[in-house]
C-alpha cells in the first residue's frame, strides 16, 4: 500500500540523512489501520502508553512503536 511505502521512505530519510538512531510511531489504541502501518514496515509495539494522545479536547491512549535502521523491511 502507499502508506507503508511512505513510511519506509521517512524511515529511510531519517536514518540516512538526519542520523536518527531511532524512530517511533505512535497510534491511538483504536486505529488499527495506523498500527497495520506500523506493523508493515517492521516496527516493534512496545506497549501501551495512558493518555498519550489528545485530539481536540478528548485524550486517547496509545501505542508506541519502535524502529531502528535494521528493523526496516
Amino acid at each position: 500500500g502507499v502508506a507503508p511505502a511512505a513510511a519506509r521512505l521517512l524511515a529511510r530519510f531519517g536514518f540516512e540523512e538526519l542520523k536518527m538512531n531511532r524512530l517511533e510511531i505512535v497510534a491511538a489504541v483504536g486505529n488499527k489501520a495506523s498500527q497495520r502501518v506500523a506493523e508493515k514496515v517492521g516496527a516493534t509495539r512496545e506497549g501501551v502508553l495512558r493518555n498519550r494522545i489528545r485530539v481536540r479536547e478528548k485524550i486517547y491512549n496509545a501505542v508506541m512503536f519502535s524502529l531502528i535502521a535494521t528493523d526496516l523491511i
